[in-house]
C-alpha cells in the first residue's frame, strides 16, 4: 500500500508539474510575441511618418530597439526598391504579399509566417510610404526552439522539484500508513478485543468495529472446530479399532495409535508419506485398490500372527466429484477367528469322540442281539465293554455339558474359599485312586489363603489337575499340591514327577480333546477336556495359569488367582 501510495504521489506531482510548465510556457511564449510585435508596430509607425529614407530608418532602429529588424522597400507595383538585409535587384516581386495587399488598401497590413526549416517565426508589419510600401520585419523563435533552448533548465528544475517530492511523498506515505499498519498488527485472531482498539484515523473506526464483530464470529468458529477436533482425535485416539485416512494420492492424512500398533509402530505420522510407508501388507493395499476402483471393499487379513476385519471406504467430495479419499478400518477379529476354528474342531472332535462309543456299543449290542455270544463269559465280558464304553460316553456328555455351562453362565461368585482346605478335600477323594496306582499324594500350603469364587468351580479345578498328576504319573510316583500368596493373588501349584509333557505340545494342552497319550487317556477314562475346563474355570475367577513341563521328569502347572479382599 504504501508503495503504490508513493508511486502514485510522484505521477501525480510529475504530471502536474508538467502541465503546469506547458502552460506557463504557452503563456510565456504568447507574451514574448506579443511585446516583440507591439513593439515593432509602434517603432514602425514612429519612422515611417518622419518620412526618412530607409538607411536612416535602419539606423534609428538599431539604436532604438535591441532586436534585429529587417527593412524593405516596395514599388507600388511589388518591386523591391531597397532591403536592409539583401540586394533589391535580385528580390522577387512582392505584390502576392498579404502585408503589402493590405498596406496597399489600408494603409497598414501584418502577418506572421513560420520557417519550418529554420525554426523561426517571423512577424511582418507593412505600412503605405511615399508611393510604395515600406516593410518592417524581426524573427522570434517558435514555441519548440524556446522549449529545446530551455530543456536542460527544464529537467534539472523538474528532476529537483520531483526529488523535493519523493522524498515529501516517502515521509507522508509512512505516516499515514504507520498508524494503519500499528492497527493491522493488533489485529491478531488471538486478541478478542478489537472493539476497544483506539487509532487516530477516524475513517478507520468502522473498519474496526466490522472487525471486531468478524473476529467474535472467528474466535467462536473456531473454538467450535477445535472442540468438534478434539472430540474427534480423543475418539480416534483412544479407538480399539486401527483407523486409517488417505487421500486420493494414496498419502497417509491421519492414523491412530491402534493402526500404528497394529500395522508399523516406527511410521511418524507427520512426515505425510505413502501408505506403502506404513504398511507392507500386500493383501492390505491390493484391498484399498479394490475400493478406489469399487467404492468398497472388506476382508479378514491375518498380520503379525492376528486376524483383522479390515474395512475399506472410498470418499468422494461433495462439491469436487474428482477428488475423494479413502478410510480403512482394521477390526481384531482374531478371537471370533479362533472361535470359529474351535467350533468347528469341537464339532468335529465331539463327533468323533461320541461316534467311536456309540459305534462299539451298536457292534456288540447287534452281536448279542443276533445270538452271535451265547456263552456266559462271553456275554458277561462284552456286556462289561458296552457298560464301560456307556460310562466313558457318559462322561463325555457329562464334561461338554459341563463346559458348556462354564462358558454360558454369567458368573457372579461371593463363596468364600479356603484353597489348602480344598485341596484337603480333594486329597480325600483321590486318595484311593492314588493308593491304586502307588501314588503318594502331598498337599501343604498357608491355611489363611481365601479366595472368593465359586466353591464347585474351584473344586473341580483342583480335583482335575491332582487327578491328572496321579493318571499320568509312574508308578511310585509323586504329586504336590502347594498353596501361598504371591503379591495380590492366591497362588496354586500341581506338580508331579510323572511322563511329563514336550515342548511341542505344551501351548495346546488346554484345547478342547487335545489329548497327549491318546492311548493311556483311553486306558484310564480320559476325555480331553478336564484341562479345557480348568482353563474357563480360572478365566472365570480373573485368574492365570501356566505350566511347566519336561518329559519324563514331570509337570508343574501354577494358577494364580486374586485373594479376598
Amino acid at each position: 500500500m504504501q508503495k503504490k501510495l508513493y508511486k502514485a504521489m510522484t505521477a501525480l506531482v510529475s504530471i502536474t508539474l508538467l502541465i503546469f510548465m506547458l502552460a506557463v510556457g504557452s503563456l510565456g511564449y504568447s507574451a514574448y510575441k506579443r511585446g516583440a510585435k507591439d513593439d515593432l508596430k509602434a517603432a514602425a509607425k514612429i519612422v515611417v511618418k518622419e518620412n526618412n529614407d530607409p538607411d536612416q530608418i535602419i539606423n534609428y532602429l538599431e539604436d532604438a530597439i535591441d532586436y534585429k529588424v529587417r527593412i524593405t522597400y516596395i514599388s507600388s507595383d511589388g518591386n523591391v526598391l531597397y532591403d536592409s538585409d539583401a540586394d533589391a535587384s535580385e528580390m522577387e516581386n512582392h505584390s502576392d504579399r498579404i502585408e503589402f495587399q493590405e498596406a496597399m488598401k489600408n494603409g497598414e497590413g501584418e502577418t506572421t509566417r513560420l520557417s519550418k526549416t529554420l525554426g523561426y517565426t517571423t512577424y511582418y508589419f507593412a505600412a503605405q510610404y511615399r508611393d510604395g510600401v515600406l516593410r518592417f520585419s524581426t524573427d522570434r523563435k517558435n514555441l519548440a526552439s524556446v522549449f529545446l533552448t530551455i530543456l536542460p533548465i527544464v529537467i534539472v528544475f523538474a528532476g529537483a522539484i520531483i526529488l523535493i517530492t519523493t522524498i515529501v511523498s516517502i515521509k507522508l506515505s509512512e505516516g499515514l500508513i504507520k498508524p494503519i499498519n500499528q492497527l493491522v498488527r493488533q489485529l491478531d485472531l488471538r486478541n478478542e478485543n478489537i472493539g476497544e482498539l483506539e487509532t487516530p484515523y477516524e475513517e478507520l473506526e468502522p473498519i474496526i468495529k466490522n472487525a471486531d464483530v468478524l473476529m467474535k464470529r472467528i474466535h467462536r468458529n473456531i473454538d467450535k472446530i477445535k472442540r468438534e477436533k478434539e472430540k474427534i482425535s480423543i475418539i480416534t485416539a483412544n479407538m480399539v479399532e486401527g483407523m486409517i485416512l488417505l487421500d486420493s494420492e494414496m498419502t497417509v492424512l491421519s492414523v491412530n495409535k491402534s493402526a500404528l500398533k497394529i500395522l508399523n509402530s516406527k511410521y511418524d505420522p507427520s512426515e505425510k508419506e505413502n501408505v506403502s510407508k506404513l504398511t507392507d501388507n500386500s493383501t492390505l493395499l491390493e484391498l484399498i485398490n479394490d475400493a478406489v476402483e469399487k467404492g468398497a471393499a472388506k476382508e479378514i487379513i491375518p498380520i503379525k500372527g492376528r486376524y483383522y476385519q479390515a474395512f475399506v471406504n472410498k470418499c468422494a467430495s461433495e462439491m469436487r466429484q474428482e477428488r475423494f479419499g479413502v478410510i480403512v478400518f482394521l477390526v481384531d477379529v482374531t478371537e471370533s477367528v479362533q472361535n470359529e476354528q474351535i467350533r468347528r474342531d469341537f464339532s468335529a472332535n465331539v463327533s468323533h469322540e461320541l461316534k467311536t462309543p456309540l459305534t462299539t456299543i451298536k457292534g456288540f449290542g447287534e452281536m448279542l442281539d443276533n445270538g452271535i455270544f451265547t456263552e456266559p463269559d462271553d456275554i458277561k465280558k462284552y456286556g462289561g465293554m458296552i457298560y464301560r464304553e456307556s460310562e466313558r460316553l457318559l462322561y463325555l456328555i457329562n464334561d461338554i455339558i459341563r463346559l458348556s455351562e462354564i462358558e454360558d453362565q454369567e458368573h457372579v461368585f461371593n463363596d468364600d474359599i479356603n484353597l489348602l482346605s480344598t485341596a484337603k478335600d480333594v486329597e480325600d477323594i483321590l486318595q484311593n485312586k492314588a493308593d491304586s496306582h502307588n501314588i503318594t499324594l502331598h498337599v501343604n500350603g498357608d491355611s489363611n489363603v481365601h479366595i472368593t469364587g465359586s466353591q464347585s468351580y474351584i473344586t473341580e479345578l483342583v480335583l482335575n489337575l491332582t487327578d491328572n498328576a496321579v493318571k499320568y504319573n509312574n508308578d511310585g510316583g509323586n504329586v504336590w499340591v502347594d498353596i501361598s500368596k504371591d503379591k495380590e493373588n492366591a497362588k496354586l501349584t500341581v506338580r508331579d514327577d510323572g511322563i511329563g509333557i514336550s515342548q511341542e505340545y505344551q501351548t495346546r494342552i488346554f484345547e478342547r480333546f487335545y489329548r497327549v497319550d491318546k492311548s493311556r487317556s483311553k486306558q484310564t477314562g480320559g476325555t480331553g477336556l478336564g484341562l479345557s475346563i480348568v482353563k474357563h474355570i480360572v478365566s472365570c475367577h480373573n485368574g492365570d495359569i501356566s505350566i511347566k513341563s519336561k518329559l519324563g521328569k514331570g509337570t508343574e502347572i501354577t494358577i494364580l488367582l486374586p485373594l479376598s479382599e
